[in-house]
C-alpha cells in the first residue's frame, strides 16, 4: 500500500473550511434583539469602498435597509462581534448573513425573504 503525503496547500485549506463551517452559529435571536427588527441591516463603515457600493445597489433597489457603522456605533460593534466580522460589509437579511460585497447573492436572498427589489440593468 502506497501512502501518500497529502501538500501542505490542501491540509491548510482543509483546515480552514472546516474553521468557517464552524462559524456559523449565530444566535439569531440575540442579534436581531441587537439590531433590531428591521429584515435587511448593513454592517459598514464611512470609508470602506465596497459598502459604498453596496449601499448604491441597495438604494438602486429600492431596498429599505438599517445602517450601523461598526467603528461609530456600539450597536454595530456588537452585531460585527456575533456575526464573527472579520470585513465590512456585513448585510443581514432575514435570518442570513452576507459577509463581503456580494450581490447576487443578496439579491437571491432578497427574493427569498419576499423583500421586492426593482430590476436595474
Amino acid at each position: 500500500m502506497i501512502v501518500r503525503r497529502l501538500p501542505f496547500r490542501v491540509v491548510l485549506l482543509a483546515a480552514l473550511f472546516a474553521a468557517v463551517a464552524g462559524c456559523g452559529g449565530v444566535d439569531q435571536s440575540a442579534l436581531r434583539a441587537q439590531v433590531g427588527s428591521e429584515p435587511v441591516v448593513l454592517l459598514s463603515t464611512a470609508w470602506c469602498g465596497y459598502c459604498r457600493k453596496l449601499r448604491a445597489d441597495l438604494e438602486n433597489w429600492n431596498v429599505a435597509y438599517t445602517e450601523l457603522d461598526v467603528e461609530q456605533s456600539e450597536e454595530g460593534q456588537r452585531a460585527y462581534q456575533m456575526v464573527n466580522g472579520r470585513g465590512v460589509p456585513i448585510l443581514l437579511i432575514a435570518d442570513q448573513v452576507v459577509h463581503g460585497y456580494a450581490p447576487q447573492r443578496a439579491r437571491t436572498l432578497l427574493g427569498k425573504a419576499g423583500i421586492a427589489i426593482a430590476d436595474i440593468e
